[in-house]
């Protein structure tokens, strides 16, 4: 509950007492019934003499009660600068995962063309050498990037002819299924500085929703790639897909990945209705039991030494959105166009019209941007959903994903069946964060 009125100040219950939450301020707070009273009374009347003086004391001061300047989005009519890419080099995908959001593998085959993700790779170079900051160039997208080969090692090798490999060398990043040959795979753990891995837990889940191409089980390919990566030390965070087959086992998971991986650094997100899943069976997993699962999950992982995250629910930092694509993301489709969401990567997507803002123009030898749809997609910050003012959770989910919220129309106003488990698990969240040993963990 809010404390005051249009005040992002909350007390959540939380034992015999409660937890005062300031996320504008940054202060996390135990506190019992009196204690919350009185600070009630302190934002009503803004008297600091209804605390005692005691309080007052224990508390630093109460100065962090007061009113905190929110962030600000930037303006949405503001230069387009992206400093960072992702290059969604192919549709194509040797796996056929049963709730792949962009039903890889499955329409005419395309393949980036190499002067498309040359130029990407020069706009980002120069934007970020007149920011001063290395640029970011990841390799992600609706199939997988090692299946377009070629193409990935030409765009690493512009990458580093146009960056260098100095100080201000690029920032590489790929996400994969796992599944390639061995020299691939030494390629990748000794080329990339961290390696996002999509991996579901013990074979029985993992073979059951990412089969290859052929009908067979992925799992020993992907237990492969891992032991290459530690062979090297290349970091790599696991990233789960939870659904009805192992929702229930996410602690379990915890537990698989730690000891079977060696990863500590995890990531899990819920299936939602989109692509293959949704086309197949319909409604998305029940929002309730990932958050029960997750919260077990948490705790397991804290046992463990692991970090989990799910993202929608971060306490370190205050966020006005959930994702780029209201933060000028770059995300480059094999066809050339410029999609604001990593899931909207198809031209038949329904959202479409609403993500893409941009198309290489082969031409002029860049890329053509429609401002009007671009600055649309700028005003999908939680300061333009009203449905948020007064929940704990506005900076953490900051308004939530538009596209996992709203299915196949962009509905970012209204609320849905994700805000209550968001809002679970930033609780969740909060209470293990009273301990400083486990405050790392968020």
């Amino acid at each position: 509950m809010q404390l005051a009125p249009r005040r992002d100040v909350f007390a959540v219950p939380h034992g015999a007492g409660f937890i005062v939450y300031a996320p504008l301020a940054g202060r996390i707070v135990h506190a019992n019934s009196s204690c919350v009273a009185q600070l009630r009374r302190y934002l009503e009347t803004g008297d600091a003499s209804v605390v005692d003086a005691g309080l007052v004391t224990r508390l630093g001061g109460l100065g962090w009660l007061d009113e905190q300047p929110a962030p600000a989005p930037l303006p949405a009519d503001r230069h387009y600068h992206p400093t960072m890419v992702t290059l969604f080099l192919t549709n194509r995908c040797n796996l056929r995962c049963t709730y792949c959001y962009a039903e890889a593998g499955e329409r005419a085959p395309a393949v980036m063309p190499a002067e498309v993700a040359r130029a990407a790779i020069d706009l980002v170079v120069r934007n970020a050498r007149r920011a001063g900051r290395p640029p970011g160039i990841g390799f992600h997208g609706g199939g997988e990037p090692t299946v377009a080969w070629d193409a990935l090692v030409g765009a690493v090798d512009h990458a580093h002819t146009v960056a260098g490999t100095g100080p201000a060398k690029a920032n590489l990043g790929i996400a994969t299924n796992g599944v390639m040959s061995p020299s691939q795979a030494e390629w990748v753990a000794t080329t990339f500085p961290m390696v996002t891995l999509s991996f579901d837990g013990p074979a029985d889940v993992h073979d059951a929703q990412r089969p290859t191409a052929a009908g067979t089980g992925s799992f020993d390919a992907v237990m492969a790639f891992v032991e290459t990566l530690r062979a090297h030390g290349t970091p790599f965070t696991v990233r789960a897909t939870i659904t009805e087959a192992n929702v229930a086992r996410q602690a379990e998971l915890v537990d698989f990945f730690v000891d079977a991986t060696g990863c500590r650094q995890l990531h899990f997100e819920p299936v939602f209705a989109s692509g293959r899943r949704g086309r197949a069976e319909g409604l998305p997993l029940a929002p309730d039991d990932f958050a029960a699962g997750f919260v077990a999950a948490l705790d397991r992982a804290i046992a463990r030494g692991a970090r989990l995250r799910y993202s929608a629910a971060r306490l370190i930092g205050t966020f006005l959105s959930f994702c780029g694509c209201a933060q000028d993301a770059f995300n480059v489709t094999p066809d050339g166009d410029i999609t604001g969401c990593f899931e909207v990567c198809g031209r038949d997507n329904p959202l479409a019209e609403s993500f893409y803002f941009g198309r290489y123009d082969p031409g002029r030898g860049t890329f053509a941007i429609d401002m009007e749809r671009l600055a649309r997609l700028r005003e999908l910050n939680v300061t333009n959903k009203p449905l948020c003012d007064g929940c704990l959770a506005k900076y953490t989910c900051a308004g939530d994903c538009p596209v996992k919220a709203g299915g196949e129309r962009l509905d970012f106003l209204s609320d849905g069946p994700r805000c209550r488990m968001n809002q679970t698990i930033t609780r969740a969240l909060l209470e293990r964060a009273l301990d400083p040993a486990t405050c790392r963990l968020v």
